[in-house]
């Protein structure tokens, strides 16, 4: 005889705060890449940026797993958008002096923010389902 699992909710309550924190450092890395761009010394606050995302897209994977729930949907988005992101990061480390790179830079953080805009949408229906 097999246990139901127990989805905890309140895990997935920190993952859609934490991808709440991810959409607003992508509009935050958007306004610093702009600004470097026409002069304004924003490169350590556009890496400090960089690096909180990150932690926070692999804080989102945790979370949605250490939840238990079986939303298979879920897990792959929050396992895409921490995959995204580490690429993004390293597109940045890796060629930050080159100004070309900008342009793949800018569409993939275009590409990170409908996701983590996705993911809100996919978390918040999971917490709904699970919060009762």
């Amino acid at each position: 005889m097999t246990e139901g699992i127990e989805v905890k909710p309140d895990l997935l309550k920190f993952a859609k705060i934490s991808t709440m924190l991810v959409i607003v450092l992508t509009l935050g890395q958007a306004s610093t890449g702009l600004s470097s761009s026409y002069g304004y010394e924003v490169a350590a606050s556009h890496t400090y940026a960089a690096q909180l995302g990150l932690v926070a897209c692999i804080a989102i994977v945790a979370l949605v797993i250490m939840s238990k729930s079986e939303n298979k949907k879920l897990k792959g988005m929050s396992f895409g958008l921490a995959t995204i992101w580490l690429i993004q990061y390293g597109l940045g480390e890796m060629f930050s002096g080159m100004t070309w790179i900008s342009l793949i830079h800018a569409v993939i953080a275009m590409a990170i923010f409908g996701h983590a805009l996705a993911l809100m949408r996919v978390i918040a229906a999971e917490h709904a389902i699970h919060s009762e």
